[in-house]
């Protein structure tokens, strides 16, 4: 996310109540609203791996995805395609040797992407790689950041103030950071989790000019999939170097677990946001979303600091988890939320900088097997994307649904927002040949 300056306007929490912003800069020659949908990947007879987005400073925008074929290890390909601030779409460019795109951002106009490859016949990921796109579009000469991992691997890569920029890899074995000073020149990695403790859910956020914090939870147990995540750990880094020194921020009872987190920033620090599970004495299961704002050092907290605020009730299970902030710190939260039947609507929770989350606002019904993506714009609009009935659904600033497509079989919808007046939703659209569909909206 690009930081513009903020225009003057009328309280954020006004703004987030009914749904309006008012944007700096100025728009491509686009209508208000969203625009008939377009195609960043043909249809193929492949599956499609989940889309992701970027925005530069300038407007122009990319999208990361790739297929595979299921039933075939090792037989995932990233790819990625470009898009002009005036509209125009790039060809389909593979990514060398990769098998999934971790993460991907703009370091001023260039296109970085952080890339998980394999050996052949694996799953991803072996190691993990940073890729420059060239001016012409054509991906640069791979610089291997972090290698040995195994199992899921999840990534972020942040743009910093100075050129510099920081990659955070993480896997059931560890999490490592890697911090640039300029163009792709980044330094040795550095293991930021201990001895121990196995890794669950990570993410990673820049909190204004050199700063950065990585996030992530942890137990312990030799698999993933064993592991009951009790804690999450913060590390902070700045101008003079990566991430390092790990700290615990909280820590759950016994018998509850940490499903999901996300992190996003705020004056003077950052805010945590996770999925708390649990079941009762009478067997029963609870799931709720939860929040903490935590400083330069974070304090240990036990789960009952008023500091700890709950987002959600307990009586329904949550998943899906997002928080996003803007360069003020407007922060937005949304989660899926299901019933033990089967009956799902997406979430979310506004709040303005310097203030409290608003109570939990039902947005609308949601597919299941499917969860709510969230952006914000640079002065405060939220955007919320899902499928709804195989539907591209979009809400702007927690406003009234919109169908952006009449397909039935969307699914993997993902929003981002641009510095400008231009945000975009993307998605997997078919079963027999799928594609890679987008929508723009322009602020009116």
């Amino acid at each position: 996310m690009t930081v513009a300056r903020r225009p003057a306007r009328l309280p954020v929490a006004f703004l987030l109540a009914l749904g309006l912003t008012l944007l700096a800069a100025t728009a491509p020659a686009l209508a208000a609203g969203w625009g008939r949908p377009f195609q960043f990947q043909t249809p193929g007879t492949l599956d499609a791996l989940a889309p992701q987005l970027a925005f530069a400073p300038g407007g122009a925008s990319a999208a990361a995805f790739g297929t595979l074929q299921v039933d075939v290890p090792g037989s995932a390909q990233a790819q990625y395609a470009t898009r002009t601030a005036s509209g125009r779409v790039s060809s389909v460019r593979n990514v060398p040797g990769a098998a999934r795109v971790l993460a991907l951002t703009y370091d001023g106009p260039q296109l970085e992407l952080l890339a998980g490859t394999s050996g052949q016949g694996q799953d991803c990921c072996s190691a993990a790689e940073a890729i420059r796109v060239g001016s012409a579009g054509a991906p640069q000469r791979p610089r291997r950041l972090v290698g040995g991992l195994t199992g899921f691997t999840e990534g972020d890569l942040l743009t910093l103030a100075g050129g510099r920029m920081l990659a955070a890899v993480a896997t059931e074995r560890g999490v490592w950071v890697s911090q640039s000073a300029k163009a792709n020149r980044f330094g040795p990695q550095h293991r930021i989790s201990s001895d121990g403790q196995v890794p669950v859910s990570m993410d990673a956020v820049w909190l204004g000019n050199a700063a950065s914090v990585v996030a992530w939870t942890a137990g312990s147990g030799n698999v993933t999939g064993a592991t009951i995540a009790r804690q999450i750990f913060v590390a902070e880094g700045s101008s003079s170097g990566p991430p390092q020194r790990a700290r615990v921020a909280i820590t759950v009872p016994s018998g509850h677990r940490i499903d999901q987190l996300s992190v996003a920033r705020r004056a003077g620090g950052a805010t945590l946001a996770w999925i708390e599970s649990w079941y009762d004495s009478r067997g029963g299961y609870h799931s709720r979303v939860e929040a903490m704002d935590i400083g330069s050092h974070p304090p240990l907290h036990a789960p009952s600091h008023p500091a700890v605020r709950a987002l959600s009730a307990d009586g329904r299970i949550a998943s899906g988890l997002t928080l996003v902030a803007d360069a003020a710190g407007d922060q937005g939260a949304t989660w899926e939320s299901c019933t033990t039947a089967g009956s799902c609507t997406v979430q979310g929770a506004g709040r303005p900088a310097g203030g409290s989350f608003s109570g939990a606002r039902t947005l609308g019904s949601i597919d299941p097997t499917q969860q709510p993506s969230l952006a914000i714009s640079p002065s405060g609009q939220l955007i919320v994307g899902w499928a709804q009935g195989g539907h591209p659904i979009a809400s702007v600033g927690f406003g009234k649904p919109q169908v952006l497509s009449p397909t039935t079989y969307a699914y993997a919808v993902t929003v981002a927002y641009g510095p400008q007046r231009v945000a975009l939703a993307t998605w997997d659209q078919g079963t027999l040949h799928p594609s890679v569909v987008a929508a723009a909206y322009a602020a009116g």
